[in-house]
């Protein structure tokens, strides 16, 4: 059963050596050029330094953004004009993932760059390779230590603890701005008006409301399909996709959510522009 997941992708893939390759500048070392990088950066160059000591190399590589698909593109709009045109194609961005998959996350894949440490680790020996592994692992959890002075076990802990502190974070700030929060509140009145199923008023909540609403309908249509799936947790950001839905059904759930879209945003235009700004902070700084 697919499932829909926000959580970032594994550091250690590259050991497998999985992938093709592509070639990489190298990089200064932590010691030498960590001041004014963002903390993603200054824990790949500890990383590298730290690899180097052990005997390997390690290019520093930190994933550049993916091509631009038309859905993502649209998505990005920071005007009511954008937004509106993107919801009423894609609604919430939902179920349009059944819909539309080659322009979504299946078409970017296609153009992935690739990590250069992918080819250091074909070439080595099976021995070597697991030494690499060993010692990559290390690494990984010392450069977290050394430039964050947080304790973890692995680097998917380190991704976890990261991505809980920003969920945390983006709830405080878009919670604790007294504007955003007059403004929901009147996004919520609006949608109760109009019929809509509103029980929490909060920024939060309602800059979420309509994403958590459909992923919650998706994965209720999956647990009918697999009683083995997991109770809904709207506080995970995901769901698992039904897998036996015909072309028409998945269409009538799309147009049901580009209704809710588009009444979404006309009760919460004003909402949804001061939103998107303070969203677009949080997340460059995710990412530096």
């Amino acid at each position: 059963m697919p499932k829909r997941s926000l959580a970032l992708a594994a550091l250690a893939v590259i050991v497998s050596g999985c992938g093709t390759t592509s070639t990489a500048q190298p990089s200064p070392s932590a010691a030498t050029a960590g001041q004014g990088l963002g903390e993603n950066q200054r824990i790949e160059l500890a990383k590298a330094d730290c690899m180097k000591a052990n005997g390997f190399k390690y290019v520093v590589w930190i994933p550049p953004e993916l091509p631009e698909t038309e859905q993502s593109k649209m998505a990005s709009a920071r005007d009511y004009e954008g937004m509106k045109a993107y919801r009423a194609k894609y609604g919430f961005g939902v179920s349009a993932t059944l819909v539309y998959p080659p322009t979504g996350e299946t078409g970017a894949q296609e153009h992935e760059p690739k990590n250069p440490n992918v080819a250091l680790v074909k070439a080595l020996s099976p021995a070597q390779r697991r030494s690499y592994g060993t010692k990559f692992e290390k690494c990984q959890i010392d450069a977290i230590k050394q430039v964050t002075g947080k304790d973890v076990k692995s680097a998917d802990e380190w991704s976890r603890f990261r991505e809980q502190a920003y969920v945390a974070r983006r709830k405080r700030e878009l919670n604790g701005d007294a504007r955003l929060t007059e403004l929901a509140t009147g996004m919520a009145d609006c949608m109760t008006a109009k019929g809509y199923r509103v029980t929490l008023h909060s920024p939060i909540a309602m800059r979420d409301w309509g994403f958590t609403t459909f992923t919650r309908e998706l994965h209720e249509l999956a647990k009918k399909e697999d009683k083995s799936v997991p109770d809904f947790d709207p506080e995970s950001g995901t769901g698992y996709i039904p897998a036996h839905l015909t072309d028409g059904e998945k269409r009538a759930i799309l147009n049901r959510e580009i209704k809710a879209a588009l009444d979404d945003l006309e009760c919460g235009k004003d909402f949804h522009l001061a939103a998107a700004a303070k969203d677009d902070q949080l997340s460059t700084e995710l990412t530096e």
